[in-house]
């Protein structure tokens, strides 16, 4: 059950961390774009010793299906040793259905989640979502608020009017603590995802600790 638990606390960030609250769409995402990130701080949702060696990356790997079956593959990778990159699937309406983690499980998620979040400044939602992995099923409660717009400056340049998104994120595990996460997205259209994330895994509890993320470079296929 340890190693379950450890498994569980993992996937939490991938249906969290992906890409967040703005208005383009998984239908614009090509398969060649890519998303590199500093990253300060240990790996979210480890045990926080965990440092993260080089680059965070997301990367539109594949797209696959067509009408309703259609999913946009998007992997995340933490760091150039990280042996178990996560890939979500994500429909044209921005929802996350399943997401692969490599060498480790397949989690899928019902009802889905949004890999981006749709909302207009100072509206909230609830969302309350099913982590299916292995036979066990684990639910998992996001409360998501945009906040009002911030410039960002990151090192892969300044972005105006940036859509700020706060998740809150709890999860109950049959052993040890409950999971729970802050973690706050600062998303331009420009680069079609995230410039900016800070995350605080257990949040306000004795043992949480934070991390910061910033967009270095966005490629565009050719």
């Amino acid at each position: 059950m340890r190693s379950m638990c450890k498994v569980n606390s993992f996937l939490v960030i991938v249906a969290l961390v992906i890409l967040a609250g703005g208005s383009v769409y998984g239908e614009d995402w090509k398969v060649g774009e890519k998303w590199a990130y500093k990253h300060e701080g240990p790996r979210p949702y480890t045990d926080g010793s965990i440092i993260v060696n080089g680059d965070r990356t997301v990367e539109v790997t594949a797209i696959k299906g067509e009408g309703a079956e259609k999913r946009y593959l998007l992997k995340t990778k933490w760091g150039k040793d990280d042996a178990n990159p996560a890939t979500a699937y994500i429909d044209s309406k921005n929802m996350i259905h399943k997401i692969d983690i490599e060498s480790m499980a397949i989690v899928f998620l019902d009802p889905p989640v949004p890999a981006i979040w749709p909302l207009k400044v100072g509206e909230e939602k609830v969302l309350k979502t099913n982590m299916e992995i292995g036979g066990f099923s684990v639910p998992i409660e996001y409360v998501a608020k945009r906040l009002k717009d911030e410039t960002v400056t990151v090192p892969a340049g300044k972005f105006e009017k940036c859509q700020h998104v706060q998740i809150i994120g709890s999860m109950e595990i049959e052993v040890g603590q409950p999971v729970k996460s802050k973690v706050d997205h600062w998303y331009h259209p420009k680069v079609k995802a995230l410039v900016k994330e800070a995350i605080v895994t257990n949040y306000q509890s004795d043992n949480s600790y934070s991390g910061t993320s910033v967009l270095k470079s966005y490629t565009k296929p050719d």
